[in-house]
């Protein structure tokens, strides 16, 4: 594994008793939607999500995910994920990922790719401009 980084967008995660597994730590399944809900307040807060309120036609659909483990979480716990885009194509996009605990170790590395989908056609499109505008400076691929 790679030295883990740390991200430009951070947000703050509280762990909960209840994601705690038989084993005594929080379940692996845990931290994807620890990722999901960094990733969900990365692209509001940069302005990537249409209204709740409307219809949805087109947007990401996770492609692959990969997760590296590295560290044991144990309630009670504050986990910093840090995350951005690393890389866009014409159609696709890819979020890397860091968590740390409250002592500053790396517990998790993370990617997520995703394809930009038109749920109208049910076939994938191209991004939209704003995500090339916002992201044109990251890895093209």
């Amino acid at each position: 594994m790679s030295k883990p980084s740390k991200y430009k967008h951070k947000f703050i995660q509280q762990v909960v008793w209840g994601e705690m597994d038989a084993f005594g730590h929080v379940n692996n399944v845990t931290y994807v939607r620890y990722f999901e809900s960094a990733r969900a307040d990365y692209f509001t807060k940069e302005g990537l999500w249409d209204s709740p309120l409307k219809p949805v036609q087109a947007g990401p659909v996770l492609t692959h995910l990969d997760m590296d483990y590295r560290k044991q979480v144990v309630f009670p716990a504050t986990l910093e994920i840090t995350l951005e885009v690393n890389s866009i194509s014409s159609r696709a996009f890819s979020v890397i990922c860091s968590m740390w605990n409250e002592e500053g170790e790396c517990v998790l590395t993370g990617n997520a790719s995703f394809v930009w989908f038109d749920f109208t056609t049910q076939k994938p499109s191209a991004l939209p401009e704003l995500f090339k505008t916002k992201f044109g400076n990251t890895n093209l691929v």
